[in-house]
């Protein structure tokens, strides 16, 4: 942490270290004690991602989106960021998809739908809501497709299902 940045004060955790972030420019990583991070997402959204186990703190701010550890039925509609969980290998944890099949490019995710571990849950712009709410879905990543239609992004949050903006 630099002279003179600002580190966002939540309260009741304690700030430790801030990512050092070689090449990503639009968004920064705080660490705070007991395994709490806050993401922020410049000109977006702030993210506090709290840990399997652990209380969410009293008196957060309103525009701070709480992703609650762990993260095991995803509905992915950020197409981009499949590549990533691939590299990851933890495609295990996106049960829904926003591509049908016949759209991917990675094996690994083509091979998870053939199996039925990864299922076809809408597009981003039209996500089939019933299922993501039948699939017990723990967290929607978007991509910023979804900025034009801001009514979709609200039904997700209304069902109780954060949205991560990729």
């Amino acid at each position: 942490e630099g002279p003179g940045e600002d580190v966002p004060e939540l309260p009741g955790l304690t700030f430790e270290s801030k990512l050092a972030l070689t090449y990503a420019q639009s968004f920064d990583v705080y660490r705070y004690g007991d395994g709490y991070s806050l993401i922020d997402v410049h000109d977006s959204a702030r993210y506090l991602v709290v840990p399997e186990g652990k209380e969410v703190p009293e008196g957060l701010s309103e525009d701070v989106v709480v992703l609650q550890q762990p993260f095991d039925r995803i509905y992915l509609a950020a197409t981009s960021a499949m590549s990533l969980f691939d590299a990851l290998e933890c495609l295990d944890r996106i049960r829904m998809t926003g591509t049908r099949e016949s759209g991917w490019y990675i094996d690994h995710a083509v091979e998870a739908m053939e199996r039925g571990d990864m299922i076809f849950a809408g597009k981003y712009s039209e996500p089939d809501y019933e299922l993501l709410v039948g699939e017990g879905c723990d967290l929607a990543v978007e991509s910023t497709m979804i900025l034009p239609t801001p009514k979709v992004k609200e039904m997700i949050e209304e069902l109780g299902i954060p949205v991560f903006i990729d």
